[in-house]
């Protein structure tokens, strides 16, 4: 009598979920997509309807012409001039420091994913170091140029700065004394603070006739300068208006990272005759790094995104001097050229994007 031979198999996906026995992967996920739905309908829809709409003409002002598929004309626009050549003189100066800023970054990543960082970045930088109008052309778009390096000033200074202040703070507020609770308020306030009032206070501080500032200056015999008036001092102004909201964000963060580092480690570093400087540099420090990182991370993140604060201050100004990319997009979007403002905003959340991988793979790597 011949006997057949079955083959067992496994129940799928849908036959265990039927029969109420899921795999606990099967099980993960299925908790998880609820989640997943979530963010798609609320975070990935909107970004890739903004990057949809920037590769189509459209403006409120001119409905008779609709809103035709134009490619990466809106992007040729904002990035391209006219007279466009390439020089290295372009790459002299202070500009140098950008690329040499990529050797770490290309040090750090591994080999593999090297290159396409390396290329990513190199071919911004040319973008925006290398290529130049020429003599005689001219950026189809110098507003957004210049948009894009006060953005980029304001990320590298308000960043630093905050990092510089709120350190120092953190360290003062993790101090057992009996005085840290009114260090500890100090830090609170700036940071619940709304950041449009924080913009008309200082506004009001760096009044050039009746603010506090040039009052003070005044005292000592300095005249000051009209402060919201002129670029330089007024972009120094808005800095510091900046670093003042966001330093306790910063200050707030670095401490709970303070507060999680076991306290023997210090009690063993005495006894082994450790002074201040070399337990903080060999202990605090190393330790802290995760909570640096996060900070770092918001804070560049809310940096690249700067508008009110500046907007409070200066609306921009004086002339369009001080707009940041959020504030043209402002005023793009006001100006009803919503093709164009949706490849402004596709600009940003690319930034936005490299910026957060970049920490990322430095904070996971580490």
């Amino acid at each position: 009598m011949a006997q057949t031979s079955t083959t067992y198999r496994p129940p799928g996906f849908w036959q265990r979920l039927l029969r109420g026995n899921p795999t606990e992967t099967q099980l993960a996920w299925l908790l998880l997509l609820p989640a997943l739905v979530t963010l798609a309908v609320v975070m990935l829809y909107p970004v890739l309807n903004v990057i949809w709409q920037s590769l189509h003409f459209e403006r409120l002002n001119v409905p008779q012409r609709g809103t035709p598929f134009i490619g990466l004309e809106n992007f040729r626009e904002m990035l391209w001039g006219e007279g466009m050549t390439w020089s290295a003189t372009r790459l002299w100066g202070w500009r140098l420091l950008g690329i040499a800023a990529l050797i770490p970054v290309w040090w750090k990543t591994s080999r593999r994913s090297a290159l396409i960082w390396s290329s990513l970045l190199l071919l911004v930088a040319g973008l925006l170091l290398g290529f130049h109008p020429g003599e005689e052309g001219r950026w189809n778009d110098p507003r957004f140029w210049n948009s894009f390096q006060i953005t980029l000033l304001i990320i590298v200074a308000t960043v630093t700065g905050s990092f510089l202040v709120g350190l120092p703070l953190a360290l003062l507020a993790n101090v057992g004394s009996r005085l840290r609770w009114l260090v500890r308020v100090a830090l609170l306030l700036p940071w619940a603070m709304p950041r449009v009032f924080a913009g008309l206070t200082f506004a009001w501080l760096f009044q050039s006739r009746y603010g506090v500032i040039n009052d003070m200056l005044g005292q000592l015999g300095i005249e000051g300068p009209l402060w919201l008036a002129r670029v330089t001092p007024a972009i120094v102004a808005v800095i510091i208006a900046i670093v003042w909201k966001t330093s306790s964000f910063v200050g707030l963060i670095l401490l709970a990272g303070l507060q999680s580092i076991d306290r023997s480690l210090y009690e063993a570093a005495t006894v082994d005759g450790a002074s201040a400087w070399q337990r903080f540099w060999r202990i605090t420090l190393p330790l802290l790094r995760p909570a640096i990182a996060v900070a770092l991370i918001f804070r560049t993140l809310t940096a690249v995104q700067t508008f009110d604060i500046p907007y409070a201050m200066t609306r921009g100004g004086p002339g369009r001097a001080l707009e940041t990319l959020g504030i043209y997009i402002h005023g793009t979007t006001l100006g009803l050229d919503i093709g164009y403002a949706a490849a402004l905003s596709t600009i940003l959340f690319l930034l936005s994007l490299g910026i957060t991988v970049v920490y990322l793979r430095w904070l996971y790597q580490e």
